[in-house]
């Protein structure tokens, strides 16, 4: 008749504790299919080797790229004066002598050039503001590969942490299906209850349900990493290498000494220097451009005085536009500018500081992991399964001891990724545009 606890010195009970202990090596069958698979086509990649790969193939670093060619094409055309027009005209024309004479004696042909000449600055003005647009541009660029590493580098230890937790669940399941096919020996012989036969049963259920699970998850951590690099198709190839990264020392400057050389701050000086420009421009628009022209008539000397030259000037008169409205558009455009560069000083300072904050966080949580509650659980584990396996405990409490292992042990791969993330993030947030 079967009985509900393991009697003390019991084979079985034994055998069953060390197999649990000795199991890390024996992968699930049914688990671990997918990620064996995966590792013998595995393309491990280096996270210097992604940053490299997410520069060329970044979407946004592509477009800050192009936003700086045309800001340099606007520079271009900002830095250029009018064209000059040319005109052929046929005055004095008589209508009675069409047909009757030739042409050079039925009119008159001028041949005339305008050359609009620009007044108050305008394109002072103007290639001033294309220049800092330019140097918003490169600070934009500088931007916008400060955020890809940042995303680079959670992918890539998203999934060195993705690639921690299958090899965790994958230990426990398969440590769990060996405990299994003991406990049902057991069971078999009369040394195991049908129902301590049953918990182990839904336990080793559950360690596989995981393990598929953290598969899942990892397989989407690769994807994530793909997208970025431009490796969407081969993702399923990709994986990590390295140890996890070790924080460094805090920088001492000041966070808002930082925040002014930080790129995206650069950019938002530099379109408040260029609405500056802008105000200008428009207030060089009071200055009516003058347009000179010089002309060559042709003339046979039966209709006039023959060949003659002449010189002329336009000046337009500012009765209906005055051009306030642009003026008006100008500064209000600059007032925007301008509290734009104060919101981005704001953000920028406090991402500094709560990326410090962050990270000293993450940093003490790893600790506690490392020093206290790993080797805590790993001692009480072990106790439980001694404990076990002599009768001195129940399955119950030996189940506990296992699933706080577990727990604790992805709780540490956790924090790991924490750390690494809030590294990650105090590296964007003090990434400065002296590099540009």
């Amino acid at each position: 008749m079967p009985f509900s606890n393991v009697a003390p010195g019991s084979r079985f009970a034994s055998l069953a504790a060390c197999l649990f202990c000795a199991a890390i090596l024996h992968p699930l069958p049914a688990i671990a299919a997918v990620p064996a698979q995966a590792e013998t086509a595995a393309a491990p990649i280096s996270l210097d080797a992604a940053l490299t790969l997410a520069d060329e193939a970044n979407i946004d670093v592509i477009r800050a790229r192009l936003a700086l060619k045309t800001a340099q094409a606007n520079l271009r055309m900002a830095d250029t004066s009018p064209n000059p027009a040319f005109s052929v005209n046929s005055t004095q024309i008589r209508p009675s002598q069409i047909g009757v004479v030739p042409y050079d004696r039925l009119a008159d042909t001028v041949a005339r050039v305008d050359l609009p000449l620009e007044r108050g600055g305008k394109r002072r003005a103007r290639t001033a503001a294309a220049n800092a647009l330019i140097d918003a541009a490169q600070d934009d660029l500088v931007s916008a590969r400060r955020d890809m590493r940042e995303a680079v580098y959670d992918a890539y230890f998203d999934l060195k942490a993705a690639e921690d937790r299958v090899r965790i669940l994958q230990t426990i399941a398969s440590s769990y299906a060996d405990s299994l096919a003991i406990a049902g020996k057991q069971q078999h012989v009369g040394a195991l209850s049908s129902g301590d036969l049953a918990r182990q049963t839904v336990e080793a259920a559950r360690a596989r349900t995981d393990a598929a699970q953290s598969v899942t998850q990892w397989h989407a951590a690769q994807l994530a990493l793909g997208t970025l690099i431009g490796r969407e198709v081969q993702s399923d190839m990709l994986a990590t290498t390295g140890d996890w990264p070790a924080p460094g020392g805090m920088n001492e400057q000041a966070a808002d000494l930082i925040a002014l050389r930080r790129p995206d701050v650069l950019a938002a000086q530099a379109r408040t220097m260029a609405a500056r420009r802008d105000v200008d421009g428009a207030r060089a628009l009071r200055h009516p451009d003058v347009t000179v022209g010089v002309q060559y008539e042709r003339a046979s000397g039966a209709l006039g005085v023959g060949d003659s030259v002449g010189l002329g000037v336009s000046l337009p008169i500012p009765v209906r536009n005055r051009y306030i409205g642009e003026g008006e558009a100008a500064e209000t455009a600059l007032v925007q500018a301008e509290a734009e560069e104060r919101k981005a000083i704001s953000v920028a300072t406090a991402d500094i500081l709560i990326a410090r904050q962050a990270l000293q966080e993450a940093v003490d949580r790893q600790r506690a992991f490392d020093t206290t509650q790993l080797p805590a659980a790993r001692r009480a584990a072990e106790v439980a399964e001694f404990a076990y396996g002599h009768g001195a405990t129940s399955l119950m409490e030996l189940l506990d001891a296992r699933r706080s292992l577990r727990a604790v042990e992805l709780g540490a791969i956790d924090a790991q990724s924490d750390v690494a993330n809030a590294i990650a993030r105090l590296s964007a947030a003090e990434t400065t545009g002296d590099d540009r």
